[in-house]
């Protein structure tokens, strides 16, 4: 096994005799690394591609690499967000299937299991898988866990800038504990007991604010570190009902803040997975009821050719025109929705319509009312639903969170005809559970 210096950077491989509930290992720098070609034993190959300039295994725990291996963990949460964004939209009442695919089909039907291998082992490759979410995600997190162990264990005299460096790993992989803790139905690390998910989003908010401690103390340069990291931490707290923390740390988010994560066309693995799978394959079509919403803020339009199945009229998103297209990972704009649900939750119903509206005046659009704490959480939402639809995750999460019913379990989609599953938060694969 080698490690690639930049892009999606690690090679793995998964055995399947481990002690524990955990079955699919997220092999790193850390446990037998391999050199391409060689073998084994038991293990089997998860994710096997070849890419150029790779990292030779002995060398990393050579200091000078440091750099490299934070911008690795940076492009390895970029890897399993942009699966995650997609499969999450996909998931969510946003799209509709236009596919006959199986494993396509399936996550656009609320029909993706335990048993699914496409969410449970493909990487980030097009060319080989659509919304892979195990692996890419635990690999993530396991590789932010792995580099940030190897930085503590260097001096500053070995590695410039070696404080703001673990300040990027622990952000980049809080947010990997942000999203396992947010749509998957149960969570377990490296070998360790099965968890409700709210432990992983406890993980994420110990994560960010070591991360906000190291990036205060590393200073110039780091000012993005501070502010990807509050807006985890109001997310993370909003998902946990800490509603105080939500709005202390929401409100330190200045105007203006956005951070992307990077895509690009170098290779199918970095290409934006909704751009390729929902536009150019037309695998998915905007759902009847966001055509319905009139809101500049969605941003969707008729192409007026076939989608994958051509007697499907083909609707896209237009936030994204390219296959390198960046993806919103953290923004101002999520941090004052955020703001604006904290402040309902907690009675200030005329402080969160004033965060509402504000940002509706900016846009020419007239103000809402709420004239009690419920009313003012629905539009909340309701805005969320326009603001941040087709990225992040946002929707799924608030579905899921609020207890919103979408595509019923039993209806049918309107295009293809098929009933729709019953699938709500992501399984835990049963190759993870059985080992294989």
């Amino acid at each position: 096994m080698t490690t690639n210096v930049v892009g999606e950077r690690y090679r793995m491989r998964t055995c399947h005799s481990i002690a524990g509930p955990t079955r699919l290992r997220y092999v790193a720098a850390s446990v037998s690394i391999l050199i391409a070609g060689s073998a084994l034993g038991a293990c089997s190959n998860l994710l096997d591609v070849t890419y150029p300039g790779r990292i030779p295994a002995e060398q990393l725990n050579d200091p000078s690499l440091a750099a490299v291996l934070a911008t690795s963990v940076v492009g390895d949460l970029e890897c399993a967000y942009n699966n995650y964004f997609s499969g999450a939209s996909a998931h969510s009442d946003e799209f509709e299937a236009s596919n006959d695919n199986g494993a396509l089909a399936n996550a656009g039907e609320r029909n993706i299991t335990a048993d699914n291998d496409d969410y449970a082992i493909s990487g980030c490759e097009a060319s080989t898988g659509n919304f892979g979410l195990q692996v890419p995600m635990h690999t993530a997190r396991f590789q932010s866990e792995d580099v940030f162990k190897r930085l503590a264990g260097w001096t500053d005299a070995q590695v410039e800038g070696r404080v703001g460096l673990q300040a990027k790993v622990r952000a980049y992989g809080a947010y990997a504990y942000t999203f396992l803790g947010e749509t998957y139905c149960a969570v377990s690390f490296d070998g360790g007991p099965s968890q409700p998910p709210a432990a992983s989003l406890t993980l994420a908010v110990q994560k960010f604010k070591e991360a906000v401690t190291l990036a205060t103390q590393a200073g110039a340069g780091s000012e993005d570190i501070v502010n990807m990291s509050n807006v985890g931490l109001a997310r993370a707290s909003m998902d946990l009902k800490n509603w105080a923390d939500a709005e202390a740390y929401a409100a330190k988010v200045p105007v203006g803040f956005e951070l992307m994560a990077d895509r690009g066309i170098e290779n199918d693995r970095r290409w934006n997975k909704m751009h390729y799978l929902f536009t150019q394959l037309g695998a998915f079509v905007i759902s009847n009821p966001y055509r319905a919403i009139n809101d500049p803020r969605l941003g969707f339009k008729d192409l007026h050719k076939g989608a994958f199945n051509p007697d499907i009229d083909l609707w896209v998103n237009t936030k994204y025109s390219s296959l390198g297209d960046p993806i919103r990972l953290a923004s101002y704009r999520e941090a004052r929705l955020i703001l604006a649900e904290a402040k309902a939750e907690q009675g200030d119903v005329t402080g969160a319509m004033g965060i509402v509206n504000a940002r509706r005046a900016e846009l020419g659009l007239p103000d809402l009312t709420a004239t009690d704490q419920t009313s003012a959480v629905n539009n909340i939402i309701d805005e969320r639903q326009k603001e941040l639809a087709f990225e992040g995750g946002h929707r799924l999460n608030d579905l899921l969170r609020k207890n919103i019913p979408w595509k019923v379990s039993g209806t049918k989609n309107p295009f293809t005809g098929r009933p729709y599953g019953a699938t709500t938060c992501w399984p835990v694969p049963t190759k993870e559970t059985n080992g294989h």
